[in-house]
């Protein structure tokens, strides 16, 4: 054989996957990915991108709940509850072929459960210890109990070998679905893993991931066959008139795991009284909000916890009262001087619908004599400035969420940043009590009562106005079939999306 047919046999046999553009299915995204190791994903894309490339002991299934990834069924606790075996497919392989082993979940494990320098340090330090029991299991010891524990599971299991000698994240051999190929300032290029044999997997296509910042600039890709899936990223003003302007395109919706909210500084003095949080609960209309700027894509919310949540205490959405806001105001000692009690800041992002909601709330909060200056910052710093405390008021959505230990994770005073996302310096005794104590019961009878406490701790409180429960949704070119939107916002239905 001449050395031109062996060097061509050569770029054929490669698990870099030749592929055509019809092969292809093309993912708008608003942003890159921040991390490629599954220790440190704690941004939306990173995570959504680490089921894709990682496999994992247990993972989410469409509406959220978790379910055996690797592990071959649901595990138990022994008898007190500090010790979880675990077991194990025992011919789960890597992109380059090699079998993953018991050393890897213990080596994956152990390192984010003992490195403060990974960003998910936090949800693994109540580990003890991480050890191989046989070839196929391994066995978690944690230090006191944790009815959150398993769902904390799910992150992507690297090689032992990997870790070892410091591999660059970027060159991780992966046991997931598909591998990275590579990586631009404008895209992210996945490619099948032939070694992946997990169940109900097709994965016979690539995956382009295209970074595109303008909302419009999206939109008019995917009219011109340029992107052929976009989740959550269209401006809901066009979703009303895309099925009938543009016949190539279909739209999907589906509840999700997501809470839009405006969140308090409670080291500012005005907000840190409860009547001026209660006033502006009371002026906001949120249907209106709901109906004209989010295409009705949201039910209206007073909790964190969503209706099909077992956790979920039912409780009334707020309706707006602007004379009731009014008094409150005047009690809490704002009266109103010519047209106004105070001004106060509200950082959102340069997102147009979250500029739109925002201009609403302030409209609305002018009724009662609150001035509202928006702040529209670019997400990093945006995010930067939460994190740091240097807000007043803010909008977010929280999403993803599983466990009601959430609460805990953004009301808990041991929560203050940079131990959780108490972003606001919120503090309450009794809340923390029973926030602790919640993620300790494993009964569940016991725990639901548990957080319907803490709920009404929290709608009296009012660190947070919680504004309304949003839906996921997706544009979709009409020859993408069985794309499946998965609750938490994940692209796990990838695997089996076809293109025709």
């Amino acid at each position: 054989m001449s050395f031109l047919a062996i060097l061509f046999s050569l770029l054929l046999i490669t698990n870099n996957y030749a592929f055509s553009k019809t092969e292809s299915i093309s993912v708008g995204w608003e942003s890159a990915v921040r991390s490629f190791d599954p220790r440190s994903n704690s941004d939306a894309n990173s995570q959504y991108l680490e089921s894709l490339l990682h496999c994992s002991l247990f993972k989410f299934d469409e509406k959220g709940n978790i379910i055996p990834g690797i592990a071959l069924s649901m595990p138990k606790w022994d008898a007190l509850e500090t010790k979880l075996s675990v077991k194990f497919g025992n011919n789960i392989k890597y992109s380059d072929g090699s079998r993953l082993s018991a050393a890897d979940i213990v080596a994956t494990y152990k390192t984010v459960a003992t490195s403060t320098k990974f960003a998910r340090h936090g949800a693994f330090k109540n580990i003890k210890d991480v050890i191989k029991v046989a070839d196929d299991t391994v066995q978690f010891i944690i230090r006191e109990k944790d009815a959150t524990f398993l769902s904390n599971l799910s992150i992507g299991i690297l090689r032992e070998q990997d870790i070892v000698k410091q591999i660059e994240a970027k060159k991780f051999q992966t046991c997931g679905p598909y591998i990275l190929k590579d990586i631009g300032v404008s895209q992210l290029h996945l490619i099948p893993n032939k070694f992946y044999s997990q169940k109900n997997s097709t994965n016979s296509h690539a995956i382009m991931f295209k970074f595109v910042k303008n909302e419009k600039t999206r939109l008019a890709k995917l009219r011109a066959g340029e992107l052929d899936i976009v989740q959550n990223l269209i401006n809901r003003d066009m979703i009303r008139s895309i099925q009938t302007r543009y016949p190539n395109l279909k739209i999907q919706k589906k509840e999700a795991l997501k809470t839009t909210y405006i969140g308090f500084n409670f080291r500012n003095q005005i907000l840190r009284n409860k009547d001026v949080r209660k006033a502006i609960d009371l002026a906001i209309d949120r249907d209106s909000i709901i109906k004209f700027l989010l295409a009705g894509l949201a039910t209206p919310t007073n909790s964190m916890l969503l209706n099909s949540s077992p956790f979920h205490l039912p409780l009334p959405p707020t309706q707006q009262n602007l004379t009731a806001a009014g008094l409150l105001l005047d009690k809490a000692g704002y009266p109103m001087k010519s047209g106004k009690r105070f001004t106060i800041s509200y950082k959102t992002t340069t997102n147009s619908t979250r500029i739109q909601i925002a201009k609403a709330i302030a409209s609305q909060l002018k009724k009662i004599g609150i001035d509202l200056k928006i702040e529209a910052l670019e997400w990093g710093r945006f995010s930067q400035d939460v994190k740091a405390g240097r807000v007043e008021m803010w909008g977010l959505t929280w999403v993803g969420f599983k466990d009601p230990d959430i609460l805990r994770f953004a009301f808990a005073t041991e929560s203050f940043p940079p131990n959780g996302a108490n972003r606001g310096f919120f503090s309450h005794e009794e809340l923390d009590r029973l926030l602790a104590l919640g993620r300790k019961t494993t009964d569940q009878a016991k725990r639901v009562e548990i957080y319907h406490k803490a709920q009404e701790i929290i709608a009296e409180e009012k660190p947070y106005i919680f504004l309304w429960h949003e839906l996921n949704f997706a544009v979709l070119n009409k020859k993408i079939e069985n794309f499946v939107l998965y609750a938490d916002g994940r692209f796990d239905s990838l695997v089996t999306t076809k293109k025709k």
